[in-house]
């Protein structure tokens, strides 16, 4: 699958630390394990944040490549 503009999104970029707050309210709110959120093209830029237990967020390497296979799919079938 081909997109147009993948925002860069990395570790220690320049928007680290700008979605921690939103991402632990988040996390406390649902009284969740693990809370990954993923943010393109807002305000403050694109970034994401994990807040969590280490042994929820071992998890998410594997959840997130799940989602990505998922949602390509589901692209392709609205595209036919």
């Amino acid at each position: 699958m081909t997109y147009r503009h993948v925002p860069e999104v990395m570790a220690d970029g320049e928007s680290a630390g700008l979605f921690d707050r939103i991402c632990d309210n988040v996390r406390q709110s649902t009284d969740a394990r693990c809370v990954a959120v993923v943010i393109i093209g807002g305000e403050s830029g694109s970034g994401y944040s994990i807040a969590g237990s280490f042994d929820a967020q071992l998890l998410l390497p594997d959840i997130l490549r799940k989602m990505a296979d998922v949602l390509e799919r589901q692209f392709e079938q609205r595209r036919q």
